[in-house]
Order: structure tokens, then C-alpha cells, then sequence
């Protein structure tokens, strides 16, 4: 749970605190109202950085998904491609077998020269 806080700093005011866009004024629940305005700064820079890392880790789980399925799908196409030339390499060996029972009885010049 990312938790955004601004502390007042200088005269004390609310007020006079930058606050920085879609950041929560509120402290977050693990800060107590009398901690340290330096620890509850680290605090918050620690939630923001550990958010962003989280977004980061599901951006590559993500990626890493599409890899995956692209991955499968490339093997499966490999795969599809050899059984094609398997059953290729067979039809021109039973070709390559039926014109040997052909031309076997013609003389040598004969299969050369038709």
C-alpha cells in the first residue's frame, strides 16, 4: 500500500507546505502524529518507491506472459513445419521409388534420353 504524505514545514503551517500534485495531506497509518517530519518524509519516499517498483514488476510479468505465449506459438508453428517436410521427404522418396520401378527395365541410355 503506497501512502502519499505532505508534512508542513517552516513556520508550521498546513498552509505553507508544498504540496505536491495527487499526493494525500494525511499521514499515513504506520506514521504517528509526533513522529519525526525527516521519517515521515523517508516514510513516504519509501511507500512512493516501492509502489513504483510493484507497477514496474507487473509491467515485466506482463511482458514476460507475452513472451511466453509467443514463445508457444513459435514452437508450434516449428513443430508444424517439420511434420511438413517429414511428409514432404517421404512423398519424393516415394516418388524417387516409382520412377526407379519405371525406368528399370530400359537401357541405361534410355533413362537419360527419352
Amino acid at each position: 500500500m503506497a501512502s502519499d504524505i505532505t508534512l508542513a514545514v517552516g513556520d508550521g503551517a498546513p498552509e505553507s507546505a508544498e504540496v505536491s500534485p495527487g499526493t494525500d495531506p494525511r499521514p499515513p497509518d504506520s506514521v504517528s502524529p509526533g513522529t519525526d517530519p525527516l521519517t515521515a518524509i523517508a516514510i513516504q519516499t519509501l511507500s512512493q518507491a516501492v509502489e513504483m517498483l510493484r507497477e514496474d514488476v507487473e509491467h515485466e510479468r506482463d511482458r514476460a506472459d507475452q513472451a511466453e505465449r509467443r514463445t508457444d506459438e513459435l514452437l508450434h508453428e516449428l513443430a508444424d513445419a517439420r511434420t511438413a517436410a517429414m511428409i514432404t521427404g517421404c512423398e519424393a522418396a516415394a516418388l524417387r521409388t516409382q520412377l526407379a520401378l519405371l525406368t528399370e527395365g530400359r537401357p541405361w541410355w534410355r533413362r537419360w534420353f527419352r
